[in-house]
C-alpha cells in the first residue's frame, strides 16, 4: 500500500509476571496432596500460554519487518489464539493483510481492536485506508472523519479524505478538507495539488491552475503537478502549453504512460507523426494493458502514408481487443 497510508504499529505488549513464593511449612498427607494439585496447576498457569502468545507475536513483527506478510499472518493469528486480548496483535495482523490486499481481513482485524479500544486513532485511520483501497469510499470517509475528530492533527487522513470525497462528487467538502491539509502542511505540494484536481473536477479551472502553480513554486520538478498542468491546458485548448508541460513531466519520468500517451494525442493534432509515434510506443511499453495505444500508432502511420505499418497495428489492436474480450 503507498502510501502516505498504512501507520505500522509495532509495539511490544508487556505482560505482568506474577512472582510465585514458595514458603517452607510441615505438611500433613493430605496438605502434601494439596501441594501437589498446586504445583500442577502452576504448571498450566495462564502465564505459560502469555509467555509463548508474546514469543509468537514478536516473531511475526520480526516477519513482517522483513516483508514475510504469510509467516507474519500465520504467527499473529497463533498469538491471538492463545491471547485473543492483544489488541497490537490484531493492529499489525489488519496491517499484514492490508499489505496482501486482503481488505476484508485486514477490516474484519481492526474493527477487533476498535471494539477493544474505541478511541485508538491510528486504528481508525488503518479502518478508513482499507475501506479506501476498498473502494468502500463512504465507510472510508466515515474513519477518517473519526480519526480526525479523535486528533485534528493527523494529517495523512486529511489528504485520504478529500481524496475519498472527490471519489463520490462532494468537491465542496473536499475543497475544505485539503485547505485543512495545506493549514498542517503549508509546504507540501501534493497538498496543493489536490486541492487543485478538486478544483479543476468541480470546473474552476482558475482556481486549480493557481494550485496547481503553488505546488511547482514549492517543487518546480513535480511530475504530477506538471501532469495536471498540462491536462489543464489541454482542457481549455492550449495545445502548445499542454505539450511543454508534459514534456516537463517526462523530464522526472520518461516511462510514465500517461503523459506519454496524452503527449502523442497532442503530438497527433499537430501532425508531428513521428514525435506521435515515438511518444505511443512508450506509452505502450509502460503500459500493453492499454491497448487503444495500437489503434493510435495505425492512426499515426496512416497519417503519414506508411500503410503496411498502419494496417500491422489495426490488425495488433483489433487481436487485442478480441482477446481481452
Amino acid at each position: 500500500m503507498n502510501r502516505e497510508k498504512v501507520v505500522c504499529i509495532a509495539t511490544i505488549s508487556s505482560f505482568i509476571i506474577v512472582s510465585l513464593l514458595n514458603s517452607t511449612h510441615c505438611f500433613s498427607k493430605d496438605d502434601a496432596v494439596k501441594k501437589e494439585n498446586a504445583d500442577n496447576t502452576q504448571k498450566k498457569s495462564p502465564l505459560d500460554s502469555l509467555d509463548i502468545a508474546n514469543e509468537q507475536y514478536k516473531q511475526g513483527l520480526n516477519y513482517a519487518q522483513y516483508g514475510l506478510y504469510d509467516e507474519a499472518i500465520e504467527m499473529y493469528k497463533k498469538s491471538l489464539a492463545k491471547e485473543p486480548n492483544n489488541t497490537e496483535a490484531y493492529k499489525n495482523l489488519g496491517i499484514a493483510y492490508a499489505q496482501k490486499c486482503m481488505y476484508d481481513n485486514a477490516i474484519e482485524a481492526f474493527q477487533k481492536v476498535v471494539e477493544r479500544k474505541p478511541n485508538d486513532v491510528d486504528t481508525y485511520y488503518n479502518l478508513g485506508a482499507a475501506y479506501f483501497d476498498k473502494g468502500i469510499f463512504d465507510k472510508a470517509i466515515e474513519n477518517f472523519k473519526r480519526t480526525v475528530q479523535l486528533n485534528p492533527d493527523y494529517q495523512a487522513s486529511y489528504a485520504l479524505l478529500g481524496i475519498a470525497y472527490t471519489k463520490i462528487g462532494k468537491f465542496d467538502d473536499a475543497i475544505q478538507i485539503f485547505k485543512k491539509r495545506i493549514e498542517l502542511t503549508p509546504n507540501l505540494a501534493m497538498a496543493y495539488l489536490n486541492l487543485g484536481i478538486a478544483y479543476s473536477m468541480k470546473g474552476m479551472d482558475k482556481e486549480a491552475m493557481a494550485e496547481f502553480n503553488k505546488a511547482l513554486d514549492i517543487d518546480p520538478c513535480h511530475e504530477y503537478a506538471l501532469y495536471n498542468m498540462a491536462l489543464l491546458y489541454d482542457k481549455t485548448g492550449n495545445v502548445d502549453e499542454a505539450i511543454r508541460y508534459y514534456n516537463k513531466a517526462l523530464d522526472s519520468n520518461s516511462t510514465n504512460s500517461d503523459v506519454q500517451y496524452c503527449l502523442g494525442k497532442d503530438y497527433m493534432k499537430k501532425k508531428q507523426y513521428d514525435d506521435a509515434i515515438n511518444a505511443f510506443q512508450i506509452a505502450v511499453m509502460s503500459n500493453a494493458g492499454n491497448i487503444e495505444i495500437y489503434n493510435d500508432i495505425g492512426n499515426a502511420y496512416k497519417a503519414k502514408g506508411m500503410v503496411k505499418e498502419a494496417e500491422d497495428y489495426f490488425s495488433l489492436y483489433k487481436k487485442q481487443s478480441k482477446a481481452k474480450k
